[in-house]
């Protein structure tokens, strides 16, 4: 119609207006690659390792830190010489990528097994001792025996996380007080002073803890000894003398069975050793639960059952009187 206005209508006083500082998003991770990366560099702590890891390159680690954090909004790394240090905030996101990986690989794990073929990766925690001398004595078998296995061994007198999955399958000498673990008492061990024949025939039998000039009690150095419970009788009214002090197990181990000191060895270890010798048995003897504990995924998982079936019998048949 003529005259009419062709300008569009003002809009209504009751519309509402645009905001002009919508809420920002949330990241989006659509590249699985860079969490992984993420993982492998917060795990090693260098671009160097965690390319050695992931068999990748170094320069592809760089780039994907750089788009992780791009899409976070923030760094995740203090660049330190010789050292990534996380953040904060790298912590958080670790926690949650950790998740994430577990699930992948207990994933990948599904689709590998079938039948009776058993694939993927098992991560076996047991102590310096066990870790050593016991458990690889039990598992390696499997490897022959099932060629898609992978055995992960983690050897350390510190306490793995099975909840948040540092390990699969734990060799401990205490009952778990978490309630969703799967925990089996496998047996009773106990430790106790011994010597070489050798030590002996040098020294004679000792007494007490009162070492001649020459002789000597391997203990450890940085890290106190629990001795909580280890004298039968009174407890020395001296401080123990350890002339050798290591926080390395195997290496006061190796003290004893040289013939130079007098160390703690557990029993179960030490009887498979002829040319050592139990001194002051009525004095110090330490008894040890032995425990063999899960993540409940090992309901779930036939590579996981299986690396628990051969270690619950292997140390059954260890403990059995």
């Amino acid at each position: 119609m003529h005259g009419m206005s062709t300008k569009p209508p003002l809009a209504s006083a009751s519309a509402s207006p645009e905001k002009s500082n919508p809420t920002p998003r949330a990241p989006s991770f659509d590249d699985w690659n860079l969490l992984r990366s993420f993982v492998a560099i917060f795990e090693t702590g260098t671009l160097t390792e965690a390319a050695k890891r992931l068999n990748t390159t170094q320069p592809s680690l760089g780039r994907h830190l750089r788009e992780l954090e791009a899409t976070v909004g923030e760094t995740l790394f203090v660049r330190l010489p010789g050292k990534l240090k996380p953040t904060e905030r790298a912590r958080a996101l670790f926690e949650a990528a950790l998740a994430m990986r577990l699930a992948a690989r207990d994933a990948q794990g599904l689709f590998s097994e079938s039948g009776q073929q058993v694939a993927g990766a098992v991560r076996v925690a047991a102590s310096q001792v066990y870790g050593y001398h016991v458990v690889p004595a039990i598992l390696l078998p499997l490897l022959q025996e099932h060629p898609g296995l992978e055995l992960e061994l983690s050897v350390s007198d510190q306490t793995d996380n099975l909840l948040r999955r540092d390990a699969d399958i734990a060799v401990r000498f205490f009952r778990p007080v978490q309630d969703d673990l799967i925990a089996t008492k496998v047996g009773d061990t106990e430790m106790g002073l011994f010597a070489h024949r050798d030590y002996i025939a040098r020294h004679g039998q000792p007494q007490g803890f009162g070492m001649t000039a020459s002789g000597a009690i391997c203990g450890s150095d940085r890290e106190p000894m629990r001795l909580a419970g280890v004298f039968q009788g009174p407890a020395p009214t001296r401080p123990v003398p350890f002339r050798f002090r290591t926080d390395f197990v195997l290496a006061r181990e190796a003290a004893v069975e040289s013939g130079c000191a007098i160390g703690m060895l557990f029993v179960d270890i030490a009887r498979h050793r002829p040319h050592l010798v139990r001194v002051l048995p009525d004095q110090v003897r330490l008894k040890q639960e032995v425990w063999l504990c899960a993540h409940e995924e090992l309901n779930r998982s036939a590579r996981m059952r299986l690396v628990w079936e051969r270690l619950e019998a292997g140390l059954r048949a260890r403990f059995a009187p």
